[in-house]
């Protein structure tokens, strides 16, 4: 290979290397950033707005990664997925009304459900998520929380339109 031809082909996979990324670093969702934590006794801290992930909420559910630093990646939905939670390609973190229900997946977690029948439950209302997600392998998640005060809240701008969904 001549030595022009090698440098092209160095500089281009530079060029793609700092594109992707860049479109990696944005995929923030529309969480808060002052306002992007929940806690596990288990797992400790999970960020639903960390640098290289973010979660988004949708009229739908919720989609993207959320980062725990002792777990790792917290994905919301299966790819495509419609919430219907029933197959292990159709899976996911769905709102109806002002409730969370459908499960979240961590390799090191296992299943994470937004709406456990032994109690808890996650909720949004004015854009705040409130109440308990649990895991069999971490225990219950925690959304808000007033001393330590923490909590984890959107700014999707479709909720403004739609405010009396979260009163």
């Amino acid at each position: 290979m001549r030595p022009r031809y090698v440098k092209r082909t160095v500089l281009g996979m530079v060029v793609l290397a700092a594109m992707l990324a860049g479109s990696i670093a944005r995929a923030t969702g529309n969480i808060d950033p002052a306002n992007n934590f929940a806690w596990s006794e288990n797992a400790g801290w999970i960020n639903f707005a960390p640098a290289n992930g973010g979660v988004t909420v949708s009229r739908a559910g919720l989609s993207g990664y959320a980062w725990a630093e002792n777990i790792g990646w917290i994905k919301l939905a299966a790819l495509g997925s419609t919430y219907g939670n029933t197959t292990t390609n159709d899976w996911g973190v769905k709102l109806v009304g002002k409730t969370l229900q459908g499960f979240a997946w961590s390799e090191n977690a296992g299943w994470i459900n937004f709406a456990p029948t032994q109690g808890g439950g996650v909720t949004i209302s004015n854009g705040w998520f409130n109440g308990y997600a649990w895991s069999e392998n971490v225990g219950w998640v925690q959304f808000q929380n007033a001393s330590p005060a923490y909590g984890v809240r959107t700014t999707a701008s479709l909720w403004a339109a739609t405010a009396v969904l979260f009163q």
